[in-house]
């Protein structure tokens, strides 16, 4: 499985690897990004099979760049690793076609198995 891990934070980004390593998820290859900008640009040339994002960050946040991916019928699975899992974000997230939102600091089995479904 190829992974692209986009969030602003290096700290998270590592954190989300490592939650990974953990949940005993394989992955061929990891790619980073710390803007939607650059994910849109690995997702165009890299071909992911799962984009893991943090729902905020700076210019353009996560659930921005899920809209621009359904938009233009780019069905990447994709899922939010947040510290904003409220009901009402998890509703809008599923309803802009995210296969999974998880909060942040999660279970490893929580997140293993939300992985695992996407996919």
């Amino acid at each position: 499985m190829k992974l692209l891990i986009v969030d602003d934070s290096q700290a998270m980004r590592n954190i989300i690897k490592w939650n990974l390593n953990q949940a005993e998820v394989h992955v061929d290859k990891v790619y980073e990004a710390s803007c939607c900008e650059d994910a849109l640009h690995i997702i165009e040339t890299k071909k992911p099979d799962l984009v893991i994002t943090d729902w905020n960050m700076p210019e353009m946040g996560g659930l921005q760049l899920l809209r621009e991916l359904r938009e233009i019928n780019n069905t990447v699975r994709f899922g939010f690793v947040t510290t904003q899992a409220s009901t009402n974000i998890h509703n809008i997230a599923k309803d802009a076609g995210a296969d999974f939102i998880v909060s942040n600091p999660s279970c490893i089995n929580t997140f293993k198995t939300q992985i695992s479904q996407a996919l």
